[in-house]
């Protein structure tokens, strides 16, 4: 992977003591041996969202989401959602973390080995941000993500989840999507489109080419951006592909518009292990979906 891919996108105490119940809730959300399940959670910067599930229950999925106080720093807003929250901090068998982290870098693996190097292309990218660098490792796409938290929010989830592994919000697409697409000469665009930004992906001969997340207004922008990613990677319109996932509405406009210009695009598929989790699982977040299924 050749260069850095980066993206900016707008973005508006002690540890809590709790009781190690058998029995939690949060709203009607029952939990009862919290130990057999898997706590999976997106910190957003305006919202928390979470699944749980138990693989000895299929069909257990619950997913939900709270809302943050966009109008305090993100980390205390964070804090006062997970300490208003006692269903989020029972003890868990499994608990991961997923960060949409606004800044980062990709840079190759070995960089990023040494915290110090990797903070260091990260301010070169982002000299003004006053944040903490953290990295993590896309083993299957073997390269590494850069990327800033305000101060204090990445050790406050650490030492609330038990030192629970942190990814930043690329890392389930991109691992996903390397492994679909290992095993085959075409160049492969993936879509993840969301109501306010978008996620792209793309590969050539299975090797990841780049990875970022744009701000989109509407799928006119959305397909404007698709577009023109696609010619400056030289794909070819008659026989590789788009495949989009994400917000359906969005998804089915945006296939629309890119299919004046490409002759394959389509649904990207949804991941077929994630209906043993529950009925509901198109309804959750499809970064923890694919991270609950990507062993």
């Amino acid at each position: 992977m050749n260069g850095f891919q980066w993206v900016e996108r707008q973005t508006s105490g002690p540890l809590k003591n709790h009781l190690s119940e058998r029995h939690t809730m949060t709203g009607d959300i029952s939990i009862t041996r919290p130990e057999a399940w898997t706590l999976m959670l997106t910190v957003n910067p305006h919202d928390l969202q979470f699944i749980l599930f138990s693989k000895a229950q299929e069909g257990s999925l619950i997913t939900n989401s709270m809302p943050l106080n966009t109008g305090m720093e993100w980390t205390k807003a964070v804090e006062n959602a997970v300490y208003d929250n006692s269903l989020l901090l029972d003890d868990y068998g499994k608990v991961e973390i997923v960060v949409n982290a606004p800044h980062f870098v990709i840079m190759p693996k070995e960089l990023a080995a040494d915290i110090s190097i990797a903070a260091q292309n990260y301010v070169a990218m982002f000299p003004d941000d006053d944040y903490d660098v953290n990295t993590c490792t896309l083993t299957k796409c073997n390269v590494a993500i850069a990327y800033g938290l305000p101060r204090g929010l990445h050790n406050f989830l650490m030492r609330t989840f038990n030192n629970a592994p942190i990814y930043h919000h690329l890392y389930p697409l991109c691992e996903h999507f390397k492994k679909l697409n290992s095993g085959t000469s075409i160049l492969r665009m993936f879509i993840n489109i969301h109501d306010t930004y978008m996620d792209m992906v793309v590969y050539s001969n299975a090797e990841m080419m780049l990875a970022n997340t744009f701000p989109v207004r509407n799928t006119a922008d959305a397909a404007f951006l698709a577009l023109h990613t696609w010619k400056s990677f030289g794909l070819d319109a008659q026989s590789d592909e788009i495949q989009l996932i994400g917000n359906r509405a969005m998804r089915d406009e945006l296939a629309q518009q890119l299919r004046e210009y490409v002759r394959f695009v389509m649904p990207a598929i949804y991941p077929t292990a994630a209906q043993r989790l529950g009925d509901n699982a198109t309804e959750a977040p499809l970064d923890l979906i694919l991270l609950a299924t990507c062993e």
